[in-house]
């Protein structure tokens, strides 16, 4: 504790006690060291990772099993300890399910946990897709066979390729020509990859300031999958702006609304979206939102995701990919969806090739 508060990096320390020391560095960013003995780790960590909501719940389901629960231990009426050095351990000695530490932050996960009926989160490896990446066609890096061989390196069986289109002035998009074209590198590409891995054509295709596409209807339909998104006149008010997003939402030619909201951190706010009506929109008609995970954007983020499956919208876990190192991102993604309590069964990326087909087909 002594060599983490006296780090040459360390600007002032905020606090320090016999079992944490608080600290804030010279680059802004706050830490805390906790110290305990192994036996301790248990209590320690559910105490450290859960919010501050759910230790309250949770202090309060132990008082009811005769135990106060404390970083230390879980100590009994008569004054006698429990020790756990693992968190299931703690959970398990309540008579409760292991709650993983996304989901601690008193959204019902206790009363979940009480009943049975904690929900199986989505693991890394559940994914077999990535739906939304971008080659040389526009702004990315690699071209078609390379994103495609990157994407098989990173254990996946199916590639969208989605690059934008050409009103995205900050990039060279693809016209409706260029499309046509693409094909037929998406064609060779299917072929140097062989059966074992699939490559889709698709786009992301930029929802104009009056809510109507970048493409006519005869390409959209051509496309295995769009992916429609906002990158611009993102300060539309409110009004205006909920609506361009629900007359893309309700385009039948939309598979996926890419990043709903726009931000990007650390620099840019949400747009101002009646996000209510946003998913009720996207419940109605069946289009699957993104659940971006680029670390800039994270977007759907956890609690608007959580409302999404609660309604039945399918979420879609993209990197957003323009060279292959984006797609080590992919973990955050998941992350986040953990965060909002979503299963594999909620995500179409988890879908083999077979039923990923059947379900963009049926939206054609």
């Amino acid at each position: 504790m002594e060599a983490f508060i006296n780090r040459k990096d360390v600007a002032r320390v905020l606090g320090k006690g016999e079992t944490k020391a608080s600290v804030e560095f010279t680059h802004g960013l706050q830490a805390q060291l906790w110290v305990h003995p192994p036996a301790h780790w248990g209590t320690a960590l559910v105490y450290a990772t859960g919010s501050k909501d759910h230790n309250v719940r949770l202090r309060e389901y132990a008082l009811k099993k005769g135990y106060s629960l404390s970083e230390h231990s879980l100590k009994r009426e008569d004054g006698s300890e429990v020790f756990c050095a693992t968190e299931d351990e703690v959970y398990r000695t309540l008579g409760l399910p292991f709650i993983p530490p996304e989901l601690r932050e008193d959204r019902g996960e206790v009363q979940a946990a009480i009943k049975g009926k904690l929900p199986k989160l989505i693991e890394l490896d559940d994914i077999k897709a990535d739906l939304q990446s971008h080659s040389t066609w526009s702004d990315g890096k690699l071209t078609i066979l390379e994103m495609a061989k990157a994407a098989q390196s990173k254990r996946l069986k199916i590639l969208a390729i989605t690059d934008h289109t050409s009103s995205l002035g900050v990039v060279q998009g693809m016209t409706s020509e260029d499309v046509k074209k693409q094909r037929l590198e998406i064609e060779e590409a299917r072929k140097e990859m062989g059966s074992s891995f699939n490559v889709l054509q698709g786009a992301e295709v930029e929802i104009k300031t009056d809510g109507n596409l970048d493409y006519p209807d005869d390409v959209l339909a051509s496309l295995d999958i769009v992916v429609a998104s906002i990158h611009s006149s993102l300060r539309q008010p409110r009004e205006k702006i909920t609506e361009r997003l629900i007359k893309a939402i309700q385009n039948p030619h939309v598979e996926v609304i890419g990043h709903p909201t726009g931000r990007l951190f650390p620099d840019r706010d949400p747009s101002d979206l009646d996000m209510d009506a946003v998913l009720a929109a996207a419940a109605q008609s069946g289009v699957a939102l993104e659940i971006n995970a680029h670390p800039a954007r994270l977007d759907l983020d956890d609690v608007h995701a959580k409302r999404a499956i609660e309604l039945g919208i399918k979420l879609s876990i993209n990197t957003d990919a323009h060279d292959e190192s984006d797609m080590d991102y992919l973990h955050f993604g998941v992350s986040t969806a953990r965060r909002a309590w979503v299963e594999a069964k909620d995500v179409i990326n988890c879908w083999d090739i077979q039923g990923l087909m059947k379900w963009l087909n049926s939206r054609k």
